[in-house]
């Protein structure tokens, strides 16, 4: 979307004009410089508040994640790939909202890392996971087959830790995974699984993907998990 080598100066003035929360950080996890979007969203008076600060100076509740944040920056820094996030936290205004925020290295024009730039968008009711695993599929090889969009006209009724642990599945997390982010066992998510099968008529974990997207399920953030405080890296 742009050149992330631009001057300190120019990709400032870049933020300012590009939709969502933009900003960049050193190499030290200090804010150099968030824009207008990204300081209303985490509650403080303005962009200049957090320049100099790191995680651990957010306000409320973000605080608690600061040492993930943190954590996540030296990943990008040291293996210089992008990473995206979910974040699911209150925000200043007391409402939950879940964000994917994406990670990048930042550098100058000689290559020089300076630290990381990082962009977030509301993750709302657009169909980003539906239309992602489409287009996986269409790059494994099924060429010019056409997958239709039309929903079966079937119900399929999941219970609050069915559509968390169906949530969690598609975007690529394992049962252990799963099991501690939900606080319960592993064998009560693999019992979870055991219901998806059955209800979304897969005969495999594999497969129960395909289902889930072909019956319309499982692509939006489930209500059960708004009210819990994530971040969570997502498969690439």
């Amino acid at each position: 979307m742009f050149d992330q080598a631009l001057p300190p100066t120019q990709l400032i003035a870049l933020f300012e004009q590009l939709p969502g929360c933009w900003g960049c950080k050193d190499t030290q996890s200090r804010f150099v410089h968030v824009n207008k979007a990204y300081a209303n969203l985490v509650g403080v008076s303005s962009p200049n508040a957090l320049v100099g600060q790191t995680d651990d100076d957010l306000p409320g509740r973000l605080a608690s994640c600061a040492a993930r944040f943190q954590q996540q920056d030296k990943q990008v820094l040291a293996t210089g790939r992008p990473m995206r996030v979910l974040n699911i936290h209150p925000y200043a205004n007391g409402d939950w909202q879940a964000h994917v925020f994406t990670k990048i290295l930042w550098k100058d024009d000689c290559g020089r890392v300076l630290g990381t730039i990082f962009h977030g968008q509301p993750l709302d009711e657009n169909p980003m996971l539906e239309v992602g695993q489409w287009l996986c599929k269409a790059f494994e090889g099924q060429g010019d087959a056409a997958f239709s969009t039309h929903r079966a006209d079937l119900s399929v009724h999941l219970s609050n830790r069915e559509s968390e642990v169906l949530f969690f599945h598609l975007y690529g997390k394992k049962p252990q995974f799963i099991a501690h982010a939900l606080g319960v066992s592993v064998k009560t998510v693999e019992n979870h699984f055991a219901n998806l099968r059955v209800k979304l008529g897969a005969g495999s974990k594999t497969e129960i993907v395909d289902k889930a997207l072909e019956l319309g399920v499982g692509c939006k953030i489930p209500a059960s998990l708004l009210n819990q405080q994530l971040t969570m890296v997502l498969a690439n």
